[in-house]
């Protein structure tokens, strides 16, 4: 009877105690640096980078500056545009000026059609979900609650 307990309990005493390490924390930038240069994807990089609209683009140009991108870098580039406006974004982040800016270069940088093809798929894509956002030009309130404005709306209506 005390041989098991007495296995378990080194068993138990040899482990490694990682119950209170701190986990690393990754930000934007670490894993958007991560998805171009290794080309690795968690499960958790689309919950960090989903939604950050132009802001990862930014980061990118900061990654890229003063280097030229390889084709798979590129298309892991296409990668994060995709996962950053994936999500329905609104704020100064949802107009993709930056990101429109590395599509123009990624596109005049290559030769390769069926990379200016995904480049194109991936602007495309861009430019609808922005168009989708609440920050498209109009208010919030103006999108969910105002019937469609009407230029006749002052005039009086014709006599019956």
């Amino acid at each position: 009877m005390h041989r098991p307990i007495a296995f378990l309990a080194a068993f138990l005493l040899s482990a490694p105690w990682t119950g209170s390490l701190p986990q690393a924390v990754s930000t934007p930038e670490d894993v958007i640096r991560r998805i171009v240069d290794q080309g690795s994807l968690d499960g958790h990089d689309n919950k960090l980078i989903g939604g950050t609209g132009d802001a990862a683009a930014v980061i990118l140009t900061k990654i890229l500056r003063g280097r030229v991108a390889t084709r798979d870098q590129m298309d892991r580039i296409l990668v994060v545009l995709n996962m950053a406006f994936g999500s329905e974004t609104s704020g100064p982040d949802a107009e993709p000026k930056t990101a429109l800016f590395v599509l123009r270069e990624l596109e005049l940088s290559t030769s390769d059609a069926q990379l200016r093809g995904r480049i194109g798929r991936t602007r495309k894509y861009v430019e609808e979900e922005f168009s989708k956002s609440n920050d498209a030009g109009k208010p919030c309130w103006l999108i969910h609650m105002a019937p469609p404005y009407r230029q006749d709306f002052m005039e009086p209506s014709p006599q019956k």
